[in-house]
């Protein structure tokens, strides 16, 4: 069901209502057009509490003179919307809102209301940083699961509302259980809909400002750590154990040397320099293996050159093969059909994870994954570390 309209002259104006308010900004007064557009607050006034209830009035601010009006629901159609907080919106699904509460609240519209604002919500916060190319699918894709759920949960049902004789509790137990799934379902879906794009922002930034950033957090975390550490060696901060702090940055610092990132290495290694002359005690003695992390770093990038100069490798069982990608620097097993789900959960268990790209469960080049692999599939140990 879409906005309710009017024409004013030759302008199309769409009415303030239940189904819009909540993201109303600006709003002109129907009938009296020429006192200009008035700030609009949805709920800006509480009316009336009680343990169950609250309700509310809402607040409308002349932008010329700071001049307030209070607007009640049913004077509502009397104002138009002339700005939102947001165009994106799933004011579309309001009847279907509205149904999939009509069994099971005294006030379905109300709760339509809620569920919608909070959907509206999730997904602009959703879009915010998303490409533009990717916005329009989404959008489609959410609102399908919305309106998949708001039809399952019509089908579920209240003792209060419906009322006791002759409640189909095992049907209403089955519904339940249906929409519960669905909304797992649904998470599920975004998740792993969010964490792609995040994965193709991420890789379609430029090499320069990936170091930077990846730089900037490495610094923010060096930052956190020196300042505890100041704290337990002049007496602040006398329940942390200092060796774990010391401990936690060096491995952190430590996998990114192992992933030939020189550059942010050397940085950070100034960069303790500094603080080791600014702190009571330095981050790390002279005679830390930290200091080694530039050489690390450098022989990293080396090995990382023999590699992606090797040629792949595959191992084949029955169902599938194993492939040693060198240059992807990944362990990939690729089944010649879906796996059953006891495999896939053992995958999981074992590190694997599937990379849509590759069409394949896959998970880092290392000795660990040559044994995790036999864990999932029947292939002999000895033929993955050949040529490694």
């Amino acid at each position: 069901m879409q906005e309710n309209k009017i024409l004013a002259g030759n302008v199309e104006q769409i009415l303030l209502s239940k189904k819009n308010y909540h993201r109303a900004s600006k709003v002109i007064n129907i009938a009296n057009p020429e006192q200009g557009e008035w700030l609009f607050s949805w709920r800006g006034k509480k009316l009336r509490e009680n343990l169950m209830h609250c309700d509310y009035a809402h607040i409308a601010i002349r932008i010329s003179d700071n001049e307030e009006v209070v607007i009640y629901d049913k004077d509502l159609g009397s104002w138009a919307v002339t700005d939102w907080k947001y165009d994106v919106n799933l004011e579309e699904l309001w009847k279907c809102a509205c149904d999939a509460f009509y069994s099971t609240s005294f006030n379905p519209e109300e709760r339509a209301a809620l569920y919608i604002r909070d959907y509206e919500k999730e997904l602009n916060a959703d879009l915010e940083n998303m490409p533009e190319n990717e916005k329009e699918h989404y959008i489609m894709k959410y609102k399908e699961w919305v309106r998949t759920l708001f039809y399952k949960h019509s089908r579920i049902m209240s003792v209060m509302i419906t009322g006791p004789a002759r409640f189909p509790s095992r049907r209403n137990e089955k519904m339940n259980n249906y929409y519960d799934g669905a909304v797992n379902e649904f998470n599920t879906w975004r998740e792993k809909v969010l964490k792609a794009i995040a994965r193709r922002i991420e890789e379609a930034k430029p090499e320069e400002q990936k170091n930077t950033e990846e730089w900037l957090s490495v610094k923010s975390e060096i930052d956190n750590i020196a300042s505890t550490l100041k704290d337990i060696d002049t007496g602040v901060n006398t329940y942390s154990y200092r060796p774990l702090f010391v401990s936690s940055l060096y491995g952190k610092l430590e996998r990114i040397a192992n992933n030939g990132k020189v550059d942010v290495i050397v940085k950070s290694t100034e960069y303790i320099k500094e603080l080791n002359e600014k702190l009571p005690k330095p981050i790390f003695t002279n005679r830390h293996k930290f200091w080694k992390l530039v050489e690390l770093a450098n022989q990293s990038i080396v090995k990382q050159a023999e590699r992606e100069n090797q040629e792949d490798a595959e191992i084949f069982f029955d169902g599938g093969r194993v492939i040693k990608n060198y240059s992807e620097d990944r362990l990939q097993i690729v089944f010649d059909t879906k796996p059953q789900p006891d495999v896939i959960s053992n995958l999981k268990h074992n590190g694997f994870r599937w990379s849509p790209r590759f069409s394949a469960w896959q998970r880092q080049l290392t000795d660990n994954a040559y044994y995790a692999v036999t864990r999932v599939v029947p292939v002999v140990i000895e033929q993955l570390k050949k040529g490694r």
